[in-house]
C-alpha cells in the first residue's frame, strides 16, 4: 500500500516528537495514600485504585495502603472501588512530586458510577451526556459465551445478529452491520463488517472490559459510528516493579468447547512495561434444545497479543500487536443432515470461513502541563477466505489493508473547561485474491479525511458538551484486472474504463448536557447527528456470496446515510433502590437495508440493497433494588424496546430485535473462611417477546424465556488463590429461534442448555 508524501511527512514528525519527549523524560511523580472506611476509619484492604489516563490499577494492601508511579504532573481522575462500598471518582492534583491522599469510602449495596473513556473525555459515566454502558472483565467471566458479542447482548438496548455461537455481530438500538464501529487497542477496527456472515471478529483475550456507546458517535469516531461504538478496553498495565500473570481454563458442555488463555505483564521501576498473552479456543457442533446437533457450526480461534510501552512524567507511549486466526464452519441449509458427524468432531468441513487478522497500533500521550496531545496510529491486515467446494480452492478471497491515524490536542482553559481539536485519516485498500473462484465486490480504495472539535464544560452540577466535525471520503472501485474480465464481473453502468469513483462529505454535530442536582437525581439530554458512507458491498456488489448462499446486488447511486438522534435520560437513586429510564428517537435519511427479491441467478436468490428514509425509536428502563437491611442481596430488572420503520410507507425495517425484559438476582453471602471467599450466586432470566413487527418477506418470530445461573468464589488451594466461575445458560433447555438469527429462515434453533466452568489462577 502506498501513501501520499504528506502522510509520510506527518508520520516522521510524530515519531520525532515522541523520541524527543522520551529523551527529555523528567523525574516521575508518586501518588501514595490509604483507603479507609469513612465511618470506622479502619483500613480497607483489596480496594482498587484506577487511573485511566495511564491505564493503571493498583490494589490496596492489608493496611489499606497503596502507591502508584510514575505519573504525569497534572490533574488526573482517580476511581476507587470495592465491593460493598460506593465508588469514589475524584480529581487529584499531581503537581506535588510525592503526594499523600486518603480516600474515605462509604458503605453501599450498589455501585452505579464508574470512569469511562469512550466519550473522548475521561469522566464519570453518570456525568457523560453520551449514553455509555460498561461491561467489566468480571461480568464477562461470570457469564461467558463462546462469542463475546453474546455476553454483551445482555446490556439493555444491545442485541446480536448471529450465525450460530461462533459468528455474531452487534446491534445497538436496532442498527447493525457497518453502522456499529469497533474500537480495538484504541484504534478503529475494520474487518468487512458489511457481510451478514462476518462476525465481530474480536475476542475477550487481554481486555479489561467493554464500553458501549449507544447513539451517534460520528463526531469522535467518524463514518460507521452512527449507531454507536463497541470499544474493547485493553487490560491495565502492571504495577511499577512488578511482574504479574494469570492462567485461565474454560469448558463448555453444549459444544464440548474449551478455551485456554495465559498472560504475563510487567513494569520496571523506570516505567518500561511489557505484556504477552495467548489464547486458543475450540468448539464442536452445538446442540439445540431438542438435543439435535446443528452440523458444521464448529469453530476454533487462535490469538496472540503483545505490547511494549514506556510511562514517564512527560506521558506514555504503547505499541501493541495482535494476531487472530479463526476457522468458522458455515451451515449449508440444503445439506443439514449430511453435515452432522460424530459428537466431538472438530475437523473443518465444507463450507467454512478462514479469517486472519494482524493488527498493529500505538497510542502516545504527551502531557504539556494541563494540556495533552494524544496520537493514535493503527495498521491492520485482514485476510478473509470463504471455502465452499474444495479444501484446496478459495471461492471468495478478500485481502484488506488499512492505515489509520487520529491526532487530538486537549486544551485546558480552566479546571472546568476543556476543548479537543483533532484530525483523523483512514486509508483502506481491498483486493480480491487472484485465485478466488468467485467475485462479489471489486478491488477498491477508501480514503477518509476529517477534522473535528469538541468542547466540554464541567462545573458544579452541570456537564455541557458540544462539537462539530467535517468529513470527506473518496471511494474508488477498480475492475480492470484480468481476473474481473475472465469472471465477467461488471461495475454498475458498465463504464468503459471499468473504474467508478464516488465522494461523500458533510458536517456532523452534537450537543448534550447532564444535570446532577444531588446524589439522587441525574438528568441527561443529548442531540447528535451521525453519518455513514455506503460500504463497498452496498455500492458495488454483483455476485454470489458463498457464506450466505445468495446472489447480492448493490447500487452505485446510493447517498450517504445521515441521522439525527435525540436521547433523554433520567435516574433516581436512594440507598435502597435505583430507577432509570432512557428514551431515544432516531431519524435516518437514506437508510440502506437488504431484502430478498423474486429473481434468481442460477440456483441463488437475488438479494438487493435498497435505500429509503427511516426512523427508529424506543428506549430502556431499569429498576434496581438493593436494600441496606440486606446488603447481601441485589435485584435488577431492565426492559428494552426499539421499533424501526420506513418513513415512506411505515412498513417495518428488517433485523430489528424484539422487545426484551431481563431479570437478575445476585446474592453475596458474608460467609468466608481460610479456604473460600468472595462467594456469589446469581440467577438470570430473559424474556424475549413475540416479534410481530416484521419487514416484507420476514416472518414473525414467537417469543421465548431463557433462564440462567452463576455461582463463583475464590478458593485457596495449597495457599494459592484460584477464582472459580460456574455458569449455566438456557437451563430449561428451551427450543427457540431468535429473530436476529441468520439461521431462523431455515428453521434452525438456537443453542440449548450450556454449562461453562472457568478457572483462573493469578501469579
Amino acid at each position: 500500500m502506498s501513501f501520499k508524501r504528506g502522510n509520510m511527512k506527518l508520520l516522521f514528525i510524530l515519531i520525532l516528537s515522541m523520541i524527543t519527549a522520551w529523551v527529555v523524560a523528567a523525574e516521575p511523580v508518586h501518588l501514595k495514600g490509604s483507603v479507609i472506611d469513612k465511618a470506622t476509619k479502619q483500613p480497607i484492604p483489596g480496594a482498587s485504585i484506577f487511573i485511566s489516563e495511564i491505564n493503571r490499577t493498583v490494589i490496596s494492601d492489608e493496611n489499606g495502603r497503596f502507591e502508584i508511579h510514575p505519573l504525569p504532573q497534572k490533574n488526573v481522575l482517580v476511581q476507587v472501588s470495592f465491593i460493598g462500598y460506593k465508588s469514589i471518582i475524584q480529581k487529584v492534583d499531581l503537581s506535588t512530586i510525592d503526594l499523600e491522599v486518603t480516600f474515605e469510602m462509604e458503605e453501599s449495596t450498589t455501585t452505579i458510577d464508574e470512569v469511562v473513556v469512550s466519550g473522548a473525555y475521561v469522566m464519570s459515566r453518570e456525568s457523560s451526556p453520551v449514553v455509555i454502558s460498561k461491561v467489566d472483565r468480571s461480568a464477562i467471566l461470570m457469564h461467558p459465551s463462546p462469542s463475546l458479542m453474546s455476553t454483551l447482548s445482555r446490556v439493555p438496548g444491545v442485541s446480536e445478529v448471529s450465525m450460530g455461537p461462533g459468528i455474531s455481530k452487534p446491534v445497538i438500538r436496532g442498527m447493525s452491520f457497518s453502522r456499529v464501529l469497533s474500537v480495538y487497542q484504541g484504534a478503529r477496527f475494520e474487518n468487512q463488517q458489511w457481510g451478514a456472515d462476518h462476525g465481530l471478529g474480536l475476542t475477550e483475550t487481554g481486555i479489561s472490559g467493554v464500553e458501549i456507546i449507544k447513539g451517534p458517535a460520528s463526531l469522535m469516531y467518524g463514518s460507521g459510528a452512527m449507531a454507536g461504538v463497541i470499544h474493547l478496553l485493553e487490560e491495565n498495565d502492571a504495577s511499577a516493579g512488578q511482574v504479574e500473570g494469570d492462567i485461565n481454563l474454560r469448558g463448555y458442555s453444549n459444544s464440548l468447547g474449551g478455551r485456554m488463555e495465559a498472560g504475563w505483564k510487567g513494569m520496571g521501576a523506570n516505567g518500561f512495561n511489557w505484556s504477552l498473552r495467548g489464547a486458543s479456543e475450540s468448539h464442536a457442533d452445538y446442540l439445540d434444545g431438542d438435543g439435535q446437533a446443528v452440523g458444521n457450526t464448529r469453530f476454533n480461534t487462535h490469538n496472540i497479543k503483545a505490547g511494549l510501552g514506556l510511562s514517564q512524567k512527560w506521558g506514555d507511549t504503547k505499541i501493541r500487536y495482535t494476531y487472530l486466526k479463526q476457522r468458522l464452519g458455515i451451515l449449508d441449509e440444503d445439506e443439514r443432515e449430511e453435515m452432522v458427524t460424530t459428537r466431538n468432531d472438530r475437523n473443518m468441513q465444507l463450507p467454512f470461513q478462514q479469517v486472519t487478522d494482524h493488527f498493529l497500533s500505538s497510542i502516545s500521550n504527551i502531557f504539556l502541563g494541563e494540556d495533552k496531545i494524544m496520537v493514535t496510529l493503527g495498521y491492520h491486515w485482514n485476510f478473509r477466505e470463504e471455502i465452499e467446494d474444495d479444501f484446496e480452492g478459495i471461492d471468495l478471497g478478500l485481502r484488506q489493508q488499512n492505515f489509520m491515524y487520529d491526532i487530538k490536542y486537549f486544551k485546558s482553559f480552566s479546571p472546568s473547561l476543556e476543548v479537543i481539536v483533532g484530525g483523523q485519516g483512514f486509508y483502506l485498500q481491498n483486493t480480491n485474491y487472484d485465485e478466488a473462484e468467485e467475485i462479489l465486490i471489486p478491488d477498491a480504495i477508501k480514503d477518509d479525511r476529517s477534522v473535528y472539535s469538541l468542547l466540554n464544560y464541567n462545573k458544579n452540577n452541570w456537564v455541557l458538551q458540544g462539537g462539530l466535525r467535517y468529513d470527506h471520503r473518496k471511494v474508488t472501485a477498480d475492475a480492470r484486472a484480468d481476473k474481473f474480465l475472465a469472471y465477467g464481473f461488471e461495475l454498475p453502468g458498465a463504464p468503459e474504463d471499468r473504474i467508478l469513483e464516488r465522494s461523500f462529505g458533510g458536517i456532523t454535530a452534537s450537543g448534550g448536557a447532564t444535570f446532577r442536582p444531588s446524589d439522587r437525581w441525574r438528568f441527561r439530554v443529548n442531540l447528535a447527528t451521525g453519518f455513514r458512507a455506503p460500504d463497498l458491498a452496498e455500492l458495488y456488489s454483483n455476485g454470489p456470496h458463498p457464506g450466505t448462499s445468495r446472489f447480492e446486488l448493490g447500487n452505485a447511486n446510493f447517498e450517504r446515510e445521515q441521522n439525527v438522534q435525540t436521547d433523554l435520560g433520567i435516574r433516581y437513586r436512594t440507598p435502597h433502590y435505583t430507577l432509570m429510564a432512557e428514551a431515544f428517537y432516531n431519524r435516518v435519511d437514506n437508510y440502506i437495508f437488504f431484502s430478498a427479491t423474486d429473481q434468481r441467478v442460477e440456483d441463488l436468490v437475488v438479494w438487493s440493497f435498497e435505500q429509503d428514509d427511516a426512523y427508529l425509536y424506543g428506549g430502556e428502563a431499569l429498576v434496581e433494588i438493593h436494600p441496606m437491611a440486606m446488603k447481601w442481596l441485589n435485584f435488577m430488572t431492565s426492559y428494552s424496546t426499539v421499533i424501526g420503520q420506513r418513513r415512506s410507507d411505515l412498513s417495518y425495517l428488517p433485523y430489528i430485535p424484539a422487545f426484551n425484559w431481563n431479570q437478575e438476582i445476585t446474592v453475596r453471602p458474608s460467609f468466608s473462611s481460610n479456604s473460600l471467599s468472595a462467594l456469589y450466586l446469581k440467577l438470570l432470566g430473559s424474556w424475549v417477546m413475540d416479534q410481530q413487527r416484521v419487514a416484507l418477506l420476514e416472518e414473525q418470530t414467537p417469543g421465548y424465556y431463557l433462564l440462567g445461573a452463576n455461582i463463583g468464589a475464590e478458593l485457596k488451594v495449597a495457599g494459592q488463590g484460584i477464582d472459580v466461575f460456574l455458569s449455566g445458560s438456557n437451563l430449561l433447555n428451551k427450543t427457540y429461534m431468535d429473530h436476529l438469527s441468520l439461521y431462523r429462515p431455515f428453521g434452525i434453533n438456537q443453542i440449548g442448555r450450556n454449562i461453562a466452568l472457568h478457572l483462573r489462577y493469578k501469579f
